[in-house]
């Protein structure tokens, strides 16, 4: 419907390094890279809220970026646009996420790195961490790929990190990013929003009866009918009415903003000063009190505190730990560390590359030393 405001693999600005191309398109050449990445294979045991529970239907970061991958390649097709591409942004969006879910991003900023950025942390992985080739450090993934990742958010107005590799391949921060890229974002709030509600609903800390309450934020729901069905189904017709209305509004109001805007072209988009991609003014604070919904009665419940505080104890160890005994490192992240700049970053980069069992059992053996 909209290919022609898409980011066309044809006008592609290619790959940091040159390669020689294979039977795959570029984009889904960047995905395949991602999903055999030693970062992507660590998000099964990196949490998303529940940091001690094993349970098998709880999500970690893996099923949370399938889900999200689920929904962008969905709403993309909607539009016509390139679907890999959208996919590829997905799938890489939290690689440089650390164990326990966002307390590790809090304590690393409080510890160590007071400027911390998760999204960066993702773009340093992608291109720097991993080691798969001889000949170059990170997956060399497109430009497009990257810089979708870089603005997940949105367009950078300020940041001192540094994401250009050279003259020739460089990312203007205070463009926004392809409508791709746009929808992996939206489509990660679509997610999260649906499966904590629903992860809040199979721990009990929600219940369908108290959410039935709140008429304002879950009107499209039939309470009526959920009433008497069983838990499971009940729970799981919940859920998928959340991402259904949410998916819905957010064709229908980013169909209305592309005609409306009488864009041309990819570049009438990315200069564009704001997403084009949204859901219309009603749901945005729908979603907006649904997320504060969440954060009153989800995150900050006895039960998920509890965990929060023992996750805590543990990356404050040890953070502290690495920073006092930096020589504990093994020797390939050791040799790193030519100045305390450069040990700062090993460390967060270690501390990112841990998953919540290893940080477990790095803190259980080496705490019980001290």
């Amino acid at each position: 419907m909209f290919n022609n405001l898409s980011a066309l693999i044809e006008n592609s600005k290619g790959r940091l390094y040159q390669e020689s191309v294979d039977h795959r398109l570029p984009y889904e050449r960047d995905r395949d890279r991602i999903y055999h990445s030693t970062a992507f294979r660590k998000l099964k045991d990196k949490t998303q809220v529940f940091m001690f529970e094993k349970g098998d239907y709880y999500r970690n970061r893996l099923t949370h970026t399938l889900e999200v991958s689920q929904i962008a390649r969905s709403v993309s097709r909607r539009f016509g646009l390139n679907e890999d591409l959208a996919e590829c942004i997905s799938l890489c969006h939290d690689l440089g996420h650390s164990p326990f879910g966002h307390v590790g991003e809090d304590i690393i900023s409080q510890e160590i790195e007071p400027n911390f950025d998760h999204n960066f942390q993702s773009f340093r992985q992608v291109s720097i961490l991993e080691k798969k080739y001889e000949s170059f450090e990170g997956l060399n993934l497109t430009w497009e790929t990257l810089d979708g990742l870089i603005k997940h958010n949105g367009s950078i107005l300020n940041s001192s990190n540094k994401y250009d590799f050279s003259e020739n391949f460089k990312f203007n921060l205070n463009q926004n990013p392809s409508l791709e890229a746009q929808i992996a974002s939206v489509s990660d709030d679509i997610a999260y929003i649906a499966h904590d509600l629903d992860d809040g609903l199979r721990s009990k800390i929600l219940n369908i009866k108290e959410l039935s309450n709140q008429k304002y934020l879950f009107e499209f729901i039939d309470f009526n009918y959920i009433i008497n069905l069983e838990n499971k189904i009940a729970r799981n017709y919940f859920t998928r009415s959340v991402i259904n209305f949410l998916v819905s509004d957010l064709l229908s109001e980013t169909k209305k903003q592309i005609i409306q805007s009488k864009f041309k072209s990819y570049e009438d988009v990315i200069q564009h000063p704001y997403f084009i991609v949204k859901f219309s003014p009603e749901v945005s604070e729908k979603v907006a009190l649904m997320k504060s919904y969440l954060y009153d009665n989800f995150y900050t419940s006895e039960f998920v505190y509890k965990n929060r505080f023992e996750a805590e104890k543990i990356l404050v160890f040890i953070i502290k730990f690495l920073i006092e005994n930096h020589s504990e490192l093994p020797d390939s992240w050791l040799k790193k560390i030519t100045d305390e700049h450069s040990k700062k970053q090993t460390i967060v980069d270690y501390v990112c590359g841990m998953t919540d069992q290893y940080a477990i059992n790095f803190y259980n053996n080496y705490a019980s030393k001290n």
